[in-house]
């Protein structure tokens, strides 16, 4: 069975008018215990006749049990709406978040029950664009309410096609930055979150002119229209994955009042993808080391064919090169503000290592180390199957202690 959390389970929905005399706040209750206690045969018990035709016993078990393991027990239920069909319930689990909807028919039996991610309004955002050379890069504020000035923390995502809600089309769906600004609102720091130019509602880019120097330049612009908003006390950039590198160049270029780098890599992107190749396809080693050296030095190289032009093909060669050219080592040292370096310990894609190479070279930096945290800033074990497997589970929250140690750094003086 597909994970419950990317289908919506639907079961024997029937939206007819119930009668006043259904017990809701009962029967959810009853439902909550049953299913942290693992008791499938009185939830089953809870079900009307239609549904359990619908629903044998054999499967409610299999779909509780699946749930349960998934999303751990149900910690608290809180009504969002209600109508005379159905009331829906914010749904709070150990490991996550869902909507939970239930209609009762006027025995108070179970009619309905369907089970959707959960998503709060209020945490959605208002539009905050920046319009830049006729480019207009697509962002979304998530504000305290109030009149006083709060910091605001300017998200930078990670490489390729990745969104401002952390989620891509190759598989990456956990809607990590989304989640992050969420917190940060929670915690009184508005945040804004932006689609880099070409991707997502911002505008096209024409990839042969894309560069790291024009992200950063659109970084730039954005903490400099930032600081100019009365709303905002400081500015405060915080740059996850490749967005840590466009964030050290932006925080210096830019003057932001602090810098946040989230799971960024320690050293120059040659050194780590010669590394990667050396261990995964070291027979291809003599072929890609010489064009890496030639775009580092920012000549262009000649088209190889096959599955190596995803990587050396024309268009994506300037962007290759401008992204080898910079040192994390050297950039981060220009800094002179206050920084925090974070990095988990099951991150398949940057090693705990790197963290460690930029708080060497600049020493005055906090940095934090959190147990088992993967790339996408989930708790997730070392095994690679079950890491990935994050990778695609909007409900699963954010790793414990990544919003702590990111709100303490941002809210201590200085």
């Amino acid at each position: 069975m597909k994970r419950i959390v990317l289908i919506t389970l639907v079961l024997a929905w029937r939206l007819g008018i119930v009668s006043a005399q259904a017990n809701y706040p009962e029967a959810a209750e009853k439902f909550k215990r049953y299913f942290n206690q693992q008791q499938a045969d009185s939830l089953f018990a809870m079900y009307s006749p239609i549904v359990k035709a619908a629903l044998p016993l054999d499967k409610t078990k299999e779909i509780s049990s699946q749930l349960h393991a998934q999303y751990g027990n149900i910690t608290s239920l809180e009504v969002i709406t209600r109508d005379a069909a159905s009331t829906s319930y914010k749904a709070t689990f150990t490991k996550g978040v869902l909507l939970l909807i239930l209609a009762l028919n006027d025995s108070s039996q179970l009619e309905g029950l369907r089970f959707m991610p959960y998503e709060d309004k209020k945490e959605s955002g208002t539009d905050y664009n920046l319009e830049r050379a006729g480019v207009t890069v697509s962002g979304t504020l998530t504000l305290p309410p109030g009149n006083k000035a709060v910091p605001v923390v300017l998200l930078i995502a990670g490489s390729g096609p990745t969104d401002r809600d952390g989620n891509n089309p190759l598989g990456v769906k956990g809607n990590t930055y989304k989640m992050l600004a969420a917190a940060l609102l929670e915690n009184g720091i508005a945040c804004v979150r932006y689609d880099k130019r070409g991707i997502g509602a911002s505008s096209p880019a024409d990839e042969s002119q894309l560069t790291l120097d024009t992200l950063t330049a659109d970084a730039i612009a954005y903490v400099q229209q930032l600081k100019k908003d009365k709303r905002f006390s400081s500015v405060i950039i915080a740059g996850h994955s490749e967005g840590s590198l466009i964030g050290i160049l932006a925080a210096a270029q830019g003057k932001a009042d602090k810098f946040i780098s989230i799971a960024g890599a320690g050293e120059q992107a040659d050194v780590m993808l010669k590394r990667q190749i050396s261990q995964n396809a070291p027979a291809s080693a003599d072929k890609i080391f010489p064009l890496l050296d030639s775009l580092k030095k920012g000549y262009p190289v000649q088209e190889p064919g096959g599955p190596l032009n995803a990587l050396f093909r024309s268009s994506v060669q300037p962007y290759m090169s401008s992204w080898l050219k910079y040192d994390p080592q050297t950039e981060i040292k220009k800094l002179s503000i206050p920084v925090l370096i974070i990095q988990g310990t099951t991150d398949l894609q940057v090693a705990a290592g790197e963290a460690a190479l930029l708080k060497k070279a600049y020493p005055a930096a906090t940095l934090t180390i959190i147990d088992e945290m993967n790339h996408v800033l989930k708790d997730a074990p070392a095994d690679p199957v079950a890491n990935m497997a994050t990778y695609g589970l909007p409900a699963l929250p954010l790793k414990p202690g990544l919003v702590t140690a990111i709100k303490d750094f941002i809210l201590t003086a200085p």
